[in-house]
């Protein structure tokens, strides 16, 4: 006897063996006792119970077929879609997303304080995040390291039910990197501004314009090769990337839905630190860029349509602030008083015009060097930092009146906070030794908890 005949042996007598095996009565009994649309008496019961076995018997050994079928296709030399280039598009790459399940995130509450895994969930299907954007409250995408023939890569999930689950979509043909200014080519983020148009970025800057299927590598003209994207957002039917010539900051904008770009004349300097970084932040047709280098260096404000020099909060207090914008005109600054002189606290500073004129609300928030804050309305603001034991997230419910822990995360980084409507947020923790989590809160920023895990 062959090999192929000795496999369709086997694969036949597991068909049979599958197909007689009773199905485990607890399941039966539960099938059971759905309702039938004419009740009968108890024989009728057993009538019921007894087709419901057959049906579960029956439904097994279809699992079986499928399984076996699978084996034949692969025995035979069939090569299912497993990663690398996608057909017809070279630009674009799917990458295999591993299912092997791992740590869960366990649910964080604001008394007391609890302590978050790093592990990422099994909702991402191990995808290790790095940046996450959301079009609504339903629907989103995570931008990650996942796995091609090659080795890692660039991957992304989709989720149509509020990160409940997600499926894994194409990526651009890109390497992952640390950051927009950690590594001469690669991305490190994702946007989308709607069902159909998003962007990868930071360095590199890749476009889809449909949903994703395909990305393409884009230069924006007037910028010299190899010129670096440093922040992206989307908003208003209109996308605004924060780019590095070598000279400054310049911020070029586009129709979401086609690649016409244009620079803006300001340019906004960069300081003498070592480590320069911009912000991003739009709501509506407005925007505001800040730049820090240790301390508040300068900003742009985009007014009527345009970006002009702008003067950003904290730039006389001796350390960096975080922006974030709840609406056009409602911006909250998180700024590190004293941070590189007599350190006073992480302070919060509120503007109710826009960003024309800050000023101080309430007490210290209780954190140590602020690194991120996000605003779901003039009184909610979330402002994420450290104390001794690790990374943290404080909130407010009062416009800085009063502060709470909400989550104590450990040795973690934290990217990507913020807010998609009142009530849903995200937040991206990541770790040198521990793969990366997305956290998500459903009640206003009260608890956050591993996306998918128990309906977060």
């Amino acid at each position: 006897m062959n090999n192929d005949e000795s496999f369709e042996r086997d694969v036949r007598a597991s068909l049979r063996a599958s197909a007689a095996r009773p199905a485990p009565e607890e399941l039966v009994t539960r099938i059971g006792e759905i309702p039938s649309r004419q009740p009968a008496p108890r024989a009728g019961d057993r009538g019921l119970r007894l087709f419901a076995r057959v049906a579960v018997n029956l439904a097994a050994a279809a699992v079986v077929v499928i399984a076996v079928a699978a084996l034949i296709v692969t025995r035979n030399g069939g090569n299912l879609p497993a990663g690398g280039p996608g057909t017809g598009s070279p630009s674009v790459a799917t990458p295999v997303i591993s299912a092997t399940p791992t740590a869960t995130a366990p649910v964080a509450s604001a008394s007391p304080a609890p302590s978050a895994s790093a592990g990422a969930p099994t909702s991402l299907l191990g995808l290790s995040p790095a940046s996450v954007t959301f079009v609504s409250v339903d629907e989103g995408w995570v931008l990650g390291t996942g796995t091609c023939p090659s080795g890692p890569c660039a991957a992304v999930a989709r989720t149509i039910d509020g990160g409940n689950t997600w499926a894994a979509v194409p990526a651009p043909a890109a390497s992952m990197v640390p950051g927009p200014g950690q590594g001469a080519s690669g991305i490190s983020g994702l946007r989308f501004a709607d069902a159909r148009n998003g962007w990868a970025f930071g360095p590199d800057l890749w476009a889809t314009h449909d949903g994703g299927t395909t990305w393409a590598r884009l230069t924006i003209p007037g910028l010299a090769a190899g010129a670096a994207v440093a922040a992206l957002e989307t908003a208003g039917g209109t996308v605004h990337a924060v780019v590095f010539d070598g000279g400054g900051y310049r911020v070029a904008s586009s129709p979401v839905g086609t690649d016409h770009w244009s620079l803006s004349a300001v340019r906004v300097p960069v300081g003498a630190g070592p480590v320069p970084s911009v912000q991003l932040i739009l709501s509506g047709a407005s925007g505001w860029l800040l730049e820090n280098d240790r301390t508040v260096v300068a900003g742009a404000r985009l007014v009527n349509g345009a970006w002009v020099t702008w003067q950003p909060p904290c730039a006389d207090v001796v350390g960096p602030a975080f922006l974030a914008a709840s609406s056009p005109t409602e911006l909250a600054a998180a700024c590190d008083v004293g941070l590189w002189g007599a350190p006073a606290g992480d302070h919060l500073y509120l503007s109710h015009d826009g960003g024309s004129t800050f000023a101080a609300s309430g007490t210290v928030a209780p954190v140590q060097m602020a690194s991120q804050v996000a605003a779901s309305s003039a009184s909610m603001i979330v402002v994420a930092g450290s104390d001794s034991t690790g990374a943290r997230l404080v909130a407010t419910f009062d416009g800085g009146r009063t502060w709470t822990v909400v989550a104590s995360l450990g040795a973690v980084t934290i990217r990507d906070l913020g807010f998609t409507s009142a009530q849903q947020g995200v937040v991206i923790t990541t770790s040198a030794d521990a793969p990366a989590s997305l956290l998500m809160t459903r009640d206003g920023g009260h608890t956050w908890r591993a996306a998918g895990a128990g309906g977060g």
